[in-house]
């Protein structure tokens, strides 16, 4: 009987990296990193592995029942691998919450797994960019973190009005339900869920909720429907919202217009995140394509986190960016550049006596830090140059038999099909010269 061989498809909802994938994959990486690290921020990293009990604590209900992928381990310990990072982060401040100077600016690109409905934009592995300030209450620490969030899409040459942030503020929404309309506590969750989900539903399917939820107050969709059209300049028409949250966010919006964000940050009353920990400010930032009409990446302040490890109290703020819906608006917007191959010399081997020269020169490439790949094989110049080709390299290095008893190399140019002959040090002097330019 013939052996069964294994399936080479990787685990739905995953993806495997290959060298040209991993390309693109440091380019997002490089350039997010560059942007954060401008702002002062530091990288630090935590645990695949947590226990399960730090996303039962504040992540959001629909995450820990569905998403989670959790498991006991040997020690009979209920673990989960992380679906997000900034419990983690926070757990990780807690620990040296005294011995940290403030603010603390922090990044991280950890690789993140839910169990979810693999789609557009979605996937069940993913790697998301966070990146989180602790220590800051003013709302300077929001200028800041929106700011931020903008210059990574600038800094892959996003136009303006290709993209637009929407803003809120969690308590708006607590209060207009349980204030304003009168609801439990309960029923507002509900909703919150509700407004949540309400682009992904149909109108029909939301007034039908809504009712469902609140079946007390017939007039309760369209109390909905006018706080969600709400303007910072008509919020004080909507009943049980408090003077304190309106000065909050017609204060920040004045700042946001002192920055010159005013453009492209919005007030949208229908931002709700869906985790249990925001407090303050919550944001998206939205696609403004046609094509990719989604929300990319958000984020917003978490001021009682760090209360779940101690007894002390810091504010947070921070948003996440998954690279898989990076990757989608730069590919919609046609950002992503063309890439070569990180490697810039090959040498070929025409001659199995010239191995150990060919390796002499290609150490000396590296040590002017020059990637060199040297052919092992002696081979056909043509099969080796048609290998050079397939793998996008700048410059070959050839060595032949006119050239060995010459002393010289031949510098060839894939780029322009230039061909050069020179000594050895003033090949590497051109290829120095190119790689500057």
């Amino acid at each position: 009987m013939k052996e069964q061989k294994l399936t080479t498809e990787n685990y739905k909802g995953t993806r495997d990296f290959y060298p040209e994938d991993m390309r693109l994959r440091n380019y997002l990486f490089s350039v997010m990193k560059d942007v954060v690290r401008s702002y002062g921020y530091e990288e630090y990293d935590g645990p695949m592995v947590e226990s399960l009990d730090l996303y039962r604590a504040k992540t959001g209900e629909e995450i820990v029942g569905k998403q989670i992928y959790n498991f006991i381990d040997k020690g009979d310990r209920e673990v989960a691998i992380r679906p997000e990072m900034t419990p983690t982060v926070a757990r990780m401040v807690a620990k040296k919450l005294r011995e940290l100077p403030r603010p603390i600016r922090w990044f991280s690109i950890p690789n993140l797994w839910r169990y979810e409905q693999p789609g557009h934009g979605r996937l069940r592995e993913h790697w998301q960019l966070n990146v989180d300030m602790f220590g800051v209450a003013t709302s300077r620490a929001e200028l800041e973190i929106l700011s931020l969030a903008c210059d990574i899409l600038f800094a892959f040459g996003a136009p303006r009005n290709s993209f637009k942030v929407t803003i809120s503020h969690r308590s708006l929404l607590d209060e207009f339900l349980l204030d304003g309309l009168k609801v439990s506590p309960n029923q507002a969750h509900e909703v919150s869920k509700i407004l949540d989900k309400k682009n992904k539903i149909t109108q029909d399917e939301y007034i039908t909720l809504v009712s469902k939820t609140i079946p007390n107050d017939s007039s309760a969709v369209s109390k909905i429907d006018l706080f969600l059209n709400s303007t910072v300049e008509t919020l004080n028409q909507i009943p049980g919202i408090k003077e304190e949250t309106l000065s909050a966010i017609k204060g920040l919006f004045q700042e946001i217009n002192m920055i010159g964000l005013e453009d492209i940050v919005h007030f949208d009353p229908s931002v709700v995140r869906g985790f249990d920990y925001y407090t303050g400010f919550i944001f998206e930032i939205f696609d403004s394509s046609p094509q990719n009409k989604r929300s990319l990446y958000g984020g917003g302040r978490y001021d009682n986190l760090i209360g779940l490890f101690s007894n002390e109290e810091l504010t947070g703020i921070g948003f996440g960016l998954g690279d898989v819906t990076l990757q989608n608006f730069l590919t919609v917007h046609n950002l992503l550049p063309s890439f070569k191959n990180d490697a810039t010399v090959y040498i070929p081997l025409l001659d199995d006596s010239s191995f150990a020269e060919n390796h002499n020169f290609a150490k000396q490439l590296r040590k002017e830090k020059i990637n060199v790949e040297v052919s092992l094989v002696s081979q056909k110049m043509g099969k080796q140059l048609s290998y050079a080709e397939k793998k996008r390299y700048r410059w070959i290095l050839l060595r032949g038999e006119d050239e060995i008893k010459a002393g010289t190399v031949t510098l060839k140019d894939m780029a322009t099909r230039d061909q050069f002959t020179f000594s050895f040090s003033e090949a590497l002097q051109k290829i120095k010269e190119e790689l500057l330019k």
